[in-house]
This record gives C-alpha cells, sequence and structure tokens, in this order.
C-alpha cells in the first residue's frame, strides 16, 4: 500500500488546481461560447479514480466521470443553470462526451479525469432559446461545434472537435485548415435529454496546426439522409 501511496502523490503533485468560470467563458467567446478547460482538481475523486484503475475493477469510466462533472458544475455557481440530468452520449477510453440542458440551452462536456473543456448555447435549431439574455436572437444553423486541444492536463494528447446538429443531420464533415476533411461520428440524443438535436465528435493529433493561433477547424457540414449538404458553417 505504500508504493501504491507513492505512486498516487506522484501523478497529482503537477495537477492543475484552478477552474475556469462561466464568466471566464463569456469573456473567450466568439460566434458560440468558447470555454477554458476546467482545471479544478478533486483530489479525492482523483484518487479514487487511480485506484480503481489499478485495482482493475469494472466499474465504467462513463459513470465515474459523470459523477466528477456533477461535482465540477455543482462547485461554480456562475455556470448556466443547469436544467436536468448530466447524460452521457458516447465515451471512450478516459474520455466521455456528456451532455446537459440549461437556461441557455444544451451544453456539452468533454471530460477527461480532472479536466473537462464544456461549452453551451450552441447557435443551431432546438439546441438553445429563440432568444436568450445575450440578445443571440434566433437559432437558425444546422451545425456548429468547437475546439478543444490536445494538450488537456490528464488528456491522451488528442484535439477534439465536437458539437450540436439538427435533427435532420445524418453526418456531418469537419473540414480543417491543411484541407482534410474529416468525417465526425454523428450520436442521437438519449432520451434523458429531452430534445431532438444530434451530437457529433471527432478525436485526432493535430500538434501541428495547433501551433497556429486560430482554430484548425475552418467549417462544418452538415448532410441529409439522401446525401444532401444541407448547410456549411464556416468557423
Amino acid at each position: 500500500m505504500n508504493e501504491l501511496t507513492t505512486v498516487l502523490n506522484e501523478l497529482v503533485a503537477d495537477a492543475p488546481v484552478e477552474k475556469a468560470s462561466w464568466p471566464d467563458v463569456l469573456a473567450r467567446s466568439r460566434k458560440i461560447r468558447r470555454p477554458r478547460p476546467r482545471r479544478r482538481l478533486v483530489l479525492a475523486l482523483a484518487v479514487i479514480t487511480l485506484l480503481l484503475v489499478l485495482a482493475g475493477t469494472a466499474v465504467g469510466v462513463g459513470i465515474s466521470l459523470l459523477t466528477q462533472q456533477d461535482q465540477f458544475h455543482a462547485s461554480a455557481p456562475d455556470d448556466p443553470k443547469r436544467l436536468g440530468p448530466l447524460v452521457e452520449i458516447t465515451s471512450g477510453d478516459n474520455w466521455a462526451l456528456i451532455g446537459w440542458r440549461s437556461e441557455v440551452g444544451i451544453c456539452l462536456d468533454f471530460a477527461i479525469p480532472a479536466n473537462s473543456p464544456f461549452g453551451c448555447g450552441f447557435p443551431v435549431r432546438g439546441a438553445k432559446p429563440a432568444t436568450d439574455a445575450s440578445g443571440s436572437g434566433l437559432s437558425t444553423h444546422a451545425v456548429a461545434g468547437f475546439f478543444s486541444g490536445g494538450n488537456l492536463v490528464g488528456g491522451d494528447g488528442k484535439a477534439t472537435i465536437f458539437g450540436v446538429a439538427a435533427h435532420e443531420v445524418a453526418a456531418v464533415k469537419i473540414e480543417l485548415r491543411d484541407s482534410r476533411v474529416i468525417d465526425a461520428s454523428v450520436y442521437d440524443a438519449p432520451p434523458a435529454l429531452k430534445t431532438e438535436v444530434r451530437f457529433f465528435i471527432a478525436r485526432l493529433p493535430l500538434a501541428e496546426l495547433e501551433r497556429r493561433r486560430e482554430s484548425p477547424v475552418r467549417a462544418y457540414s452538415a448532410y441529409g439522409r439522401n446525401g444532401t449538404l444541407i448547410e456549411r458553417v464556416e468557423d
């Protein structure tokens, strides 16, 4: 057990302890609210998660990350008011895409152990109120997303691009600034979210593109079930 304690202490020694607030998110916004990574480390949760991994238990990553996110948002009074539960949309090895309804519309967390960029207010049909306190007006787009870099503390080095699409969208393609076109994985909304919008995510190494100051995403394209382009939205 002494060896395990030493390992855990080394793992959390350099972890970030800051946490972005919702005003920080709004201050950095452009077309949609682009959040700073959450950097609050819940040490007890981190230790529990590491113990479960080291012990080889069958507890799913989605369950532990849902618990983490619930604690993150509960401890951030400036975050948008939540109107429903946190719901896992999809997950992978030590990450999960989590959705929740708020007073400013659908929100998404990209959660990894002890870190989670999140965004709200996607300007997509059905994803946010027709008008809100910012006076943003009608939500008219078929697709919107944002980019989370691969430099997240605790991450696997892959960049993540995720977002929201209107219910009629069957496929989303992401056009990068180096002219590559990426097919995103698209998911229906879980029933607990009580929304008809769909969600997309793509994860890939983008180290070279991330060295630029601008987002590596040039545009998002939404396609219908018959393959017809519904809308191309520049980032």
